[in-house]
């Protein structure tokens, strides 16, 4: 059985809906900072491997619209392009940056649809989906201790400052 597909379905979708209404709703988020703001789902400053695990996980239901327990890449780009649009809503008042913004991030959903549909085959499984969550919780721990804090994004800082550090994570 499909583990994406059954009855208690809505129930997570509602879930989502609790968890996505609290956490900031960052469409990429690569500051370490905003990282820790959206995915602390406890509020405790740190964000856990199991946070960032469960909100991907209802971010990867709620985009699975036909409950097939993958995503096509019009499901992946529309639960993207809703979160960023929702975070576009801070250019409410500057149509033409919030315009601009989006023009620059929607091109990007497709790609890197492509570039996680490892296989090939026109969907992406929560494992393909995962393999880049992953990537992104470990380049944010940058002390490697399970753990996004404040900390990784202060040594991040140092390590910049010294011409060391991973450029991605923008503080």
């Amino acid at each position: 059985m499909n583990p994406f597909n059954n009855p208690m379905k809505p129930a997570l979708i509602a879930y989502a809906a609790l968890i996505l209404g609290a956490a900031a709703a960052h469409a990429a988020p690569h500051a370490n900072t905003d990282f820790i703001t959206e995915y602390d789902l406890n509020g405790d400053g740190k964000v856990s491997l199991e946070e960032f695990d469960a909100l991907r996980k209802v971010r990867f239901l709620t985009g699975d619209l036909d409950g097939n327990g993958t995503l096509n890449e019009a499901e992946y780009v529309k639960e993207y392009e809703d979160r960023l649009n929702k975070e576009l809503e801070y250019y409410n008042d500057n149509p033409a940056k919030k315009q601009e913004l989006y023009d620059r991030q929607m091109p990007q959903a497709h790609v890197r649809f492509k570039v996680l549909d490892k296989d090939k085959n026109g969907e992406m499984t929560f494992d393909e989906y995962q393999a880049s969550g992953h990537n992104m919780f470990n380049r944010h721990d940058v002390d490697k201790d399970g753990f996004v804090t404040k900390a990784d994004h202060d040594l991040l800082e140092r390590q910049k400052a010294s011409g060391k550090g991973d450029e991605f994570i923008q503080p």
